[in-house]
């Protein structure tokens, strides 16, 4: 018999036991960074959906997903974000209901979008941080320039307003390497950071729930 097959359910149950003693100690936003080949795996996305569930299950109502696009040339990064989107879109007509999407291109436009009640989905397909708060700086400028909106009205609020995600991340997942890559730069800036050397198409649920137990043990700062 394989131990560690024996093993891991009873591990996976003592860390849910865990967890749900201080359920209210969970993050509400959790935010995964993957590669663009961890979802052209054919593993890949039907893992993503599993780990939306799980942290469904667990409480969470927002997951901002950043997958990175290494290719450069803006053709070839387009292409492949169209080729994502169709695959995403798809799996995600399996979320259930009360679950909502929305899917931003690689040149940070919407590309679809669902309502959501209980749930949310941010997925950015190789639109980074750098690009999204550049973005959001000349589209304020447009204004001031306009007339729309006065120089002195400008603000941390305003900015954050032209931001793709509103929301603070709790806690930042990468698996499969230590770099954070280039998502939700102004947003994670107080985020709890969290990093696995298991590859995303090795990640477990006792993996996830690690994270999250992890997440409950830490005292959050603030950059205090």
């Amino acid at each position: 018999m394989d131990l560690r097959s024996f093993a891991y359910p009873i591990y996976e149950r003592y860390l849910t036991w865990q967890i749900a003693r201080e359920f209210s100690n969970l993050p509400g936003h959790v935010a995964i960074i993957l590669k663009e080949t961890d979802l052209f795996d054919p593993e890949g996305i039907e893992r993503l959906i599993s780990t939306l569930s799980i942290f469904r299950k667990f409480g969470v109502q927002i997951v901002s997903i950043y997958v990175d696009i290494l290719k450069t040339d803006p053709a070839l990064k387009a292409e492949v974000a169209s080729t994502l989107k169709a695959q995403l879109e798809k799996s995600f007509s399996s979320l259930p209901a009360g679950a909502g999407y929305r899917i931003y291109g690689a040149d940070g436009e919407i590309n679809s979008t669902v309502p959501g009640k209980d749930f949310f989905v941010y997925v950015s397909l190789g639109f980074g941080g750098r690009d999204e708060i550049m973005r959001a700086v000349l589209t304020i400028l447009s204004k001031v320039e306009t007339g729309t909106v006065r120089p002195e009205e400008v603000d941390e609020k305003m900015l954050e307003s032209h931001l793709l995600v509103n929301h603070e991340p709790d806690i930042m997942i990468r698996s499969g390497g230590q770099n954070l890559s280039d998502f939700l730069v102004w947003q994670s800036v107080y985020s709890e950071l969290y990093f696995t050397d298991v590859n995303w198409k090795d990640v477990r649920k006792v993996d996830l729930l690690r994270a999250m137990r992890d997440f409950q043990k830490r005292k959050r700062r603030y950059g205090r």
